[in-house]
């Protein structure tokens, strides 16, 4: 991509270099346990509105009262999270620049042949911050009423159904993915530019299905407008107990069994202690009483976790999805 600025003048280049360098200076001059001496920015690479931006809007408070400091959430989304995540990989490895992490960030360079960077490489993990199970949603007119009728369903209709998404990648996609590798059937699958018009047309009948969050979902359920025929993971929703896992009705979604997780990471680099800190105080905040409930009330179930164990989790879920999609005939474009 440079070259695309070969043409600028020198000065702009000098500039850079030098704000590069003034940035690392400042990473290397303050000793970690003057961390933080100002406020620290967290990028959401995904638009305002979904889990990711709520966790950390909810988050940043109490983190930045456990720390001294003021936390700002900035929005960085586009191409598949790459904005965002590449905003952060290639900050200071000061502790003043973190990233919301998120499922999509690990199948990133199965999506995109030159994302810019690797998650197990450029990226310091903190902590887990909490997950979300995903409902299956579908048109009210459909005469499915459970996960095995929609199996049949699609294998004896296969131009029937059509499946929307949100983008190659994220989290609905990656639903729709194991849950027809878990059935054994394919559906065409249609890109929305976000859940909530894709959900507008399941109610409209312009199309079938949806992998969403409960939040997306659970209020049109209960208001007669669409079906929901299950949720992943391995336990009921408490917002909605009636509603059976999709593992319960014999679809083994294994690789969504632990929900569609977040967290927080920091660019490679970043001292363990500033590391260290940063868990402390997302421990901390994850622990009052108000942020699980706010959490809770939008679908979210906190857990956290150590940098150890959420370097782990991350590396599993790399080997998971990188079977999941190759499955799938998914390559980097």
């Amino acid at each position: 991509m440079f070259h695309r600025f070969a043409h600028r003048p020198l000065a702009l280049a000098v500039m850079a270099i030098a704000l590069t360098a003034s940035s690392v200076a400042t990473a290397q001059s303050e000793p970690p346990e003057n961390y933080p001496s100002r406020n620290i920015l967290l990028v959401v690479p995904f638009a305002a509105g979904g889990p990711p931006d709520v966790i950390a809007r909810v988050l940043a408070p109490s983190m930045g009262e456990a720390l001294g400091r003021s936390i700002i959430v900035e929005n960085r989304p586009g191409a598949s999270t790459t904005m965002g995540t590449l905003a952060v990989t290639r900050a200071a490895p000061d502790g003043y620049t973190l990233l919301a992490s998120s499922l999509s960030m690990v199948v990133v360079p199965y999506v995109l042949a030159k994302p810019g960077f690797d998650p197990l490489v450029d990226l310091k993990p903190i902590s887990t911050t909490g997950s979300s199970p995903q409902t299956l949603v579908i048109n009210q007119a459909l005469p499915i009423n459970s996960a095995s009728d929609l199996v049949s369903f699609a294998k004896a209709n296969p131009t029937a159904i059509k499946a929307a998404h949100t983008g190659i990648g994220t989290s609905t996609h990656l639903g729709l993915l194991a849950l027809m590798q878990a059935g054994g059937f394919e559906t065409l699958l249609v890109p929305y530019r976000g859940a909530a018009p894709a959900i507008s047309d399941i109610v409209a009948g312009h199309i079938s299905l949806l992998m969403t969050a409960p939040s997306t979902s659970i209020q049109l359920a209960r208001e007669g407008k669409v079906r929901l025929l299950g949720v992943t993971g391995t336990k009921r929703m408490t917002a909605m107990p009636e509603l059976p896992t999709l593992k319960e009705q014999g679809l083994n979604l294994s690789s969504l069994d632990s929900g569609v997780w977040f967290g927080l990471s920091a660019p490679a680099g970043t001292p363990d202690a500033i590391i260290n800190k940063l868990n402390a105080a997302t421990r901390k905040a994850l622990a009052d009483k108000n942020v699980a409930e706010t959490l809770a009330r939008n679908d979210t179930t906190t857990f956290t976790s150590t940098p150890q164990e959420f370097d782990k989790l991350i590396r599993d879920q790399v080997a998971i999805w990188r079977e999941v999609m190759g499955k799938a005939g998914v390559r980097p474009e």
